[in-house]
């Protein structure tokens, strides 16, 4: 019995309490605020039998392309690093889009969950234009398998093997059609994204000099396997998750792994503006104050290590931060929501090359002050 207790009240099981109660906070606010979650839940989980395989027209979010060359970046190394957020981070299309209008193709991306989803074919080679098209025209079935042998086996089998509602296999196998076997290492730009070992509970990281030989659809699959939503996946006999439940703002590979960069740009679509915290002010005077408590407890650990980073990243080279959409799209239920629907993607991709456009703006004029400044030190 004591023992029981011990394990009941360890202090690291306290935090996993604090996230079960306030993600349920969340989802239920979601669902009472606005029941569009439920709608795109309903449309996710089964395939409507008046639309059945209904395609979608291929879209282009972005006008024509205008080339602005950049003369600060060009022959520079230009690096970006996404956080997490779910379909939010459709706008890392936009910001590639930006990156091609300026000339310059990055020379190093850093991705994380969601993401992935975006970053991985663009470094694979495709255009802007074409990760948009393959996007938008996805339809919830096309990457949503619910893991419903796991479901009902569930009691019977006292949940073992259960790691997540989605299987994963269909994203993978849907990548796997645009991709087609193309490898890490085959990449055109070096890209990397962290996982998460289950058995281990350690922090890896998938990019072409680390792990060359993984196909990338299915370091698409491991990226963006968040526990209890997608299940683990298998490799070299580990089972892995998405590495953003640890590291969502991942700098190593650009700072310890690839050569260095002479700037990044920096997309945040996780948290507030900066990586500041929520506001839990007065959270002692509301109902259920513990709720709000416990709010801070579950993101503190990560959102300080996201801190951290970026002053790493600071410290070593020019960056030019953006948070191309609102954080109120991915705070609480509207994380499973964006990726559950993915109907405003296009205006987040838009979005994405606005901020990618004024953040190599702001990296072109500090490259170049630096020349000037390099200059005039060599004829003092």
């Amino acid at each position: 019995m004591i023992r029981m207790l011990g394990a009941a009240v360890d202090i690291f099981r306290l935090r996993q309490y604090f996230n079960v109660i306030t993600r349920t906070r969340e989802i239920v606010e979601g669902v009472r605020d606005d029941g569009s979650l439920v709608v795109a839940a309903g449309r996710a989980l089964a395939r409507q039998p008046f639309e059945p395989g209904r395609s979608r027209p291929s879209v282009n979010p972005f006008p024509p392309l205008a080339s602005r060359p950049s003369r600060g970046l060009q022959d520079r190394r230009i690096g970006v690093v996404a956080t997490g957020g779910s379909g939010a981070l459709a706008s890392i299309v936009g910001v590639a889009r930006a990156f091609e209008e300026t000339g310059i193709r990055p020379a190093v991306i850093s991705l994380c969950s969601g993401s992935a989803l975006f970053g991985f074919p663009v470094a694979a080679g495709l255009s802007a234009a074409e990760v948009a098209a393959f996007s938008l025209a996805l339809r919830p079935e096309d990457y949503i398998d619910v893991a419903w042998t796991r479901l009902g086996g569930l009691v019977p089998r006292a949940g073992r093997g259960f790691g997540g509602v989605i299987e994963g296999d269909r994203i993978e196998a849907t990548y796997r059609r645009l991709l087609g076997d193309r490898r890490l290492g085959d990449l055109q730009i070096p890209a990397y994204a962290p996982i998460w070992s289950v058995e281990h509970n350690r922090v890896d990281y998938l990019g072409p000099a680390t792990h060359p030989d993984v196909p990338v659809a299915r370091a698409v699959h491991m990226a963006i396997a968040l526990p209890l939503f997608l299940q683990p996946v298998p490799f070299d006999d580990e089972h892995w998750c998405d590495g953003g439940i640890v590291d969502i703002f991942p700098v190593h590979p650009v700072v310890d792994i690839e050569q260095p960069c002479d700037g990044v740009v920096a997309v945040n679509g996780f948290y507030p503006p900066g990586f500041a915290g929520e506001d839990a002010s007065g959270w002692e005077r509301r109902r259920w104050s513990i709720l709000y408590a416990a709010s801070q407890v579950r993101t503190c650990q990560q959102i300080q290590l996201a801190r951290e980073n970026l002053k790493r990243l600071e410290a070593v080279t020019e960056v030019a931060m953006v948070e191309p959409v609102p954080y109120d799209k991915v705070r609480g239920a509207g994380f499973y929501l964006q990726f559950l629907d993915n109907r405003e993607w296009a205006e987040f991709m838009r979005q994405g090359r606005v901020a990618g456009r004024a953040a190599l703006a702001r990296l072109d004029r500090a490259q170049r002050r630096g020349s000037r400044t390099a200059a005039r030190r060599r004829h003092a």
